[in-house]
């Protein structure tokens, strides 16, 4: 049973503040370059956060009257799963539009709902068959990571096409070395200073994001389309 501080709680909504607007900067980065995307990265920049918010707002729950509501806590990654697959997805389809110097107008809809299936078909089938398991949760957890790495992957492509330094692309490796780190810390003894040395290394995953989407939003955004 997980136990936390009031200030612990309450710092953890900082990170999740960060990351909404480090996921802001590369929506605008993609709305730029593929219009036909922009509804779908700016319901992805929203819907990630909400899912570190209900995260936060849980273990806040945890920390000021000992409530524990699973539900509130698996929103987390009912959020992220889809989420990262989308702005994965709508990051690949931005730089292949950049590279060819053209804008993206349609929305390939299609291919989108293919791969928004993974997570969202595959963890209501798993719950579905193993009801007193929580398959459905490592499924999600899986398709996260996986869509996560994708999305870094595509950010280091488009910062490394674009010329931007290598301070980005190092910012991008950071952030998701930092977010791996965050399992291993989990499994520390539940103690005041195992919590927050798990809110600095989130902080600095997600300040380290930010400071890549922020230049590539800005170089994005450099070369105007028509």
């Amino acid at each position: 049973m997980h136990s936390y501080s009031t200030s612990v709680a309450l710092f953890d909504f900082v990170p999740v503040l960060i990351s909404a607007v480090a996921l802001l900067f590369l929506a605008q980065g993609i709305s730029h370059r593929h219009r036909g995307l922009a509804p779908v990265a700016w319901a992805a920049a929203l819907l990630i956060p909400v899912g570190g918010l209900c995260k936060a707002s849980w273990k806040l729950l945890v920390a000021t009257q000992g409530l524990h509501l699973d539900w509130l806590e698996n929103l987390l990654f009912v959020a992220l799963a889809p989420g990262f697959v989308a702005m994965a997805f709508c990051l690949f389809h931005a730089l292949r539009a950049w590279q060819a110097g053209q804008p993206g107008q349609h929305l390939p809809a299609s291919r989108l709902a293919a791969w928004l299936s993974f997570p969202v078909i595959g963890g209501l089938l798993l719950a579905a068959a193993f009801p007193e398991q929580r398959w459905w949760f490592f499924w999600l957890l899986a398709v996260t990571t996986v869509a996560n790495i994708c999305l870094i992957v595509h950010a280091i492509r488009a910062a490394r096409w674009s010329g931007l330094g290598w301070s980005v692309s190092a910012s991008f490796v950071l952030s998701f070395t930092a977010t791996l780190t965050l399992s291993g810390l989990s499994r520390l003894p539940d103690t005041e200073a195992s919590a927050w040395l798990q809110e600095s290394v989130n902080l600095t995953a997600q300040l380290t994001l930010a400071y890549g989407f922020w230049h590539l939003k800005r170089r994005m955004q450099e070369q105007d389309i028509s």
